[in-house]
């Protein structure tokens, strides 16, 4: 089950405080990226942006900010039906893909350098594509 849906349920039911299954600001890490000139598999519309990663219920979690937009956050990863539950009404993130093969193979180096960032200290900001 996706972490966001369980921490619904759990806060929900009065079994955790919501405190301490939702990720505080301080609790991520973020990292710069953009397209490059002439990337083909880019998987977003935006240009540029920023991944995002944090621990939920003891996964990592990695979310692409398209822009500098921290409102439009979006969660990325492999299970796609998961993916798709946790970003319901959030359009116009994605670019444009034939099939789920191709979307999980322009995601797939996405999700891995977002789980990496969380070996990174929380709060860390990494500029560089050093990940």
């Amino acid at each position: 089950m996706n972490g966001a849906l369980l921490a619904g349920l759990l806060m929900t039911a009065g079994v955790m405080p919501a405190g301490s299954i939702i990720p505080e600001p301080d609790d991520f890490r973020f990292q710069t990226i953009r397209k490059a000139a002439g990337e083909r598999n880019w998987p977003f519309l935006a240009e540029s942006g920023m991944l995002g990663c944090t621990t939920m219920l003891g996964e990592r979690v990695v979310y692409f900010i398209p822009g500098d937009d921290m409102e439009r956050a979006y969660n990325i990863d492999i299970n796609l039906f998961a993916m798709s539950m946790a970003n319901v009404g959030i359009t116009d993130v994605l670019a444009p893909y034939e099939d789920s093969a191709q979307l999980l193979y322009r995601l797939v180096p996405f999700v891995s350098m977002g789980q990496r960032l969380c070996d990174q200290e929380p709060g860390t900001l990494v500029t560089e594509p050093e990940l």
